[in-house]
């Protein structure tokens, strides 16, 4: 295990993060880390928007993994490294607000027999 890996595992422990959270970042910042071939520490902001425009674009992942693997990265790069500015945050998509509404239709068919 690299030293690095070790001490973001070690701030996760530290700071009660669940076994579960725990190992998904690790794995988020080992995918980060071999898409580009280097260690995280030596890379940069620029690195960091293209792997995430890649996992949007290219992979299409769905929101779930990329909001880990901001939340993995933003954790490495704040905590462990202090390097806090270099992952921005990300706002959420919008979602669609509930519509309630009965159809005049709806209400003819439930007065029906049949």
């Amino acid at each position: 295990m690299s030293p690095l890996r070790q001490r973001m595992l070690e701030d996760l422990r530290v700071r009660n993060y669940a076994p579960k959270t725990q190992a998904i970042y690790i794995q988020s910042v080992a995918r980060f880390a071999a898409h580009f071939g280097q260690s995280p520490d030596a890379m940069g902001p620029e690195q960091i928007r293209t792997y995430l425009v890649h996992l949007v674009e290219e992979r299409r992942v769905s929101w779930s993994l990329f909001n880990q693997t901001v939340c993995a990265l933003r954790f490495l790069y704040r905590v462990t490294l202090g390097r806090g500015d270099l992952v921005p945050d990300i706002p959420f998509p919008p979602s669609l607000e509930t519509i309630l509404y009965v159809s005049p239709l709806g209400n003819c068919l439930r007065g029906t027999r049949g």
